[in-house]
């Protein structure tokens, strides 16, 4: 589903990919990890279009994709901050893209609350978000991301700002959801328990390149070497 090669982006002398090379297949869910400034970030934006790369190649769905505006991608994206527009509701939250795209009110409607139930926020849809708790707002974010049907999930530490027993609900309720909608899902976390909860596979990056890309049975058994194991503490 996606295939980088070599992607490469700099923000003056600081080059924050470098030539990254990696393949996502359909329907899998990756972790990326790796300290402050590695480039996790980055990258997602790469993938979504909100940056542009410098030099590479990136494929969605066998298409190349570099050259694509962010909305023919086909990506959702949940943001650290969730991102949510503070004077929409619940409900024009969610359907938000699904208007941007021409959708019919109708449609929207029965769009949202089929999303709504999905992340098990029935009746909530006339809410602020400044009236939902943080993971509330999680899922709003969720939902929204969901609602344009994308092939690929990309999530940038959307349960940072949880705290414990409510992030490991929603991790498994994430997980749940992406194996029943079979999305491609990129992840970035600095938890590497959460990236065995969650993913298939973890790829490690450290200065804007690749230092691992393991399945999280190799991780979870020490299978690491170099700057991944010292940062991931294992081997």
């Amino acid at each position: 589903m996606i295939r980088m090669e070599g992607l490469t982006k700099g923000f003056g002398a600081t080059r924050a990919l470098d030539g990254v090379s990696l393949d996502v297949a359909p329907g899998s869910f990756v972790a990326l990890l790796g300290p402050s400034g590695s480039g996790k970030t980055t990258l997602l934006r790469v993938v979504a279009g909100l940056e542009q790369a410098d030099a590479g190649s990136l494929w969605i769905g066998g298409r190349p994709a570099l050259d694509l505006p962010p909305g023919k991608r086909s990506v959702g994206m949940v943001f650290q901050g969730y991102a949510l527009f503070g004077h929409m509701t619940v409900a024009d939250n969610i359907g938000f893209g699904l208007r941007v795209r021409g959708r019919h009110r109708t449609e929207r409607a029965a769009a949202v609350e089929r999303l709504l139930a999905m992340v098990h926020l029935e009746g909530l849809g006339a809410r602020l978000p400044s009236q939902l708790s943080g993971g509330q707002r999680q899922r709003v974010a969720l939902a929204r991301a969901l609602a344009v049907e994308p092939r690929i999930l990309l999530l940038d530490e959307p349960f940072g700002a949880l705290d414990r027993q409510v992030r490991e609900e929603l991790r498994a309720g994430l997980r749940r959801l992406q194996q029943e909608l079979g999305i491609t899902t990129l992840f970035v976390t600095h938890d590497q328990e959460e990236a065995l909860a969650l993913a298939d596979r973890v790829v490690v990056l450290n200065r804007g390149a690749v230092a691992a890309d393991l399945s999280t049975e190799e991780l979870a058994r020490g299978a690491v070497k170099g700057f991944a194991a010292g940062f991931l503490a294992v081997g």
